[in-house]
């Protein structure tokens, strides 16, 4: 069912790309997923499963569905649960958008396919082919740093008015593009701009975007809303406050590594707070012994002073 005729309000606000809870025998953790889900969930941030944070490319399809069910139980009807949809393979995109949507999923989220270097007219054909048959609304997704390629902005705007295509996230640094992309769409009702940029939330919002994408949300969802309550509500020193003091968390567990580096320290820093465990999915490698006890130390040492629930957004 197209739902973009009302996609400003619908789909906005903090988006948190989720990492995926896994058993030591690498099935999907339902209990603890349900957890981290209600815990983004309770403080007004959306659920994203299954994206570049979420390990997908190295999940089972049945991991991703039993992933997806949960953590549309732990959002409980409080948020839009996003769903990743990602694959090679047409079919294989919307078979997992057909199971997403049968599981209770809201939205499909989608980044170009990974294996061919594509020109501007296959990215078209292929996020059209999606579009056209897709039974959720379709969420756009821009990662360079796993395809290996950058949707145009021009070719954006050109699919944004597709009936079933809500939105677009971006994760595509350059301040060039930036600037037009959080000015192109601000007065489009029909068609939202989310940053993946974590760093430029607060610039981003003022410049008309309507999400943020921010992996630490995971860990500290409160204070990513109180970015975007913030900006919203005119009360600028205090958002910009509010970014200012993420930044120390997200660098210590992203700066200067690589994906393959830094998302098992997230998911140590995770453990750390009792939302899930360790575990990540090969070829990542999960954290233990005293790296994963350092980072248990540093984390609380981070994370000592404000930034659950209420503390921060009063």
């Amino acid at each position: 069912m197209n739902q973009s005729n009302n996609a400003k309000q619908r789909y906005r606000g903090v988006i948190v790309p989720l990492v995926s809870p896994l058993l030591e025998d690498g099935s999907a953790d339902v209990e603890s997923t349900e957890r981290l889900v209600n815990h983004v969930s309770s403080n007004g941030c959306a659920p994203f499963a299954l994206g570049t944070t979420g390990e997908s490319a190295s999940l089972s399809m049945d991991n991703k569905v039993k992933l997806v069910r949960a953590a549309v139980s732990g959002a409980s009807g409080r948020q839009v649960v996003y769903a990743g949809i990602s694959d090679n393979c047409t079919e294989g995109c919307l078979e997992l958008a057909h199971r997403f949507a049968d599981a209770g999923a809201n939205v499909a989220v989608a980044h170009l396919p990974s294996y061919y270097p594509l020109k501007e007219a296959h990215m078209r054909d292929w996020y059209l082919r999606l579009a056209d048959t897709c039974p959720l609304p379709l969420m756009l997704y821009n990662i360079p740093v796993t395809t290996n390629m950058s949707i145009p902005i021009s070719l954006i705007d050109e699919l944004s008015t597709h009936p079933n295509i809500v939105g677009f996230k971006d994760s595509e640094r350059g301040e060039e593009r930036f600037e037009e992309a959080c000015t192109l769409w601000k007065d489009r009702e029909d068609f939202t701009f989310h940053i993946g940029w974590a760093a430029r939330s607060y610039e981003g919002l003022r410049m008309g975007a309507d999400g943020i994408v921010p992996a630490t949300a995971n860990l500290i969802p409160a204070a990513f809303r109180a970015i975007v309550d913030g900006v919203s509500n005119g009360a600028f020193d205090a958002a910009k406050a509010a970014q200012d003091r993420v930044a120390p968390v997200s660098d210590y567990y992203q700066g200067g590594r690589t994906l393959a580096e830094f998302l098992p320290i997230l998911k140590a820093m995770l453990d750390a707070r009792g939302l899930c465990g360790p575990v990540v999915a090969p070829p990542l490698t999960a954290l233990g012994g005293d790296d994963l006890a350092q980072v248990h130390k540093d984390t609380e040492t981070l994370l000592a002073n404000g930034f659950d629930g209420q503390a921060l957004s009063a």
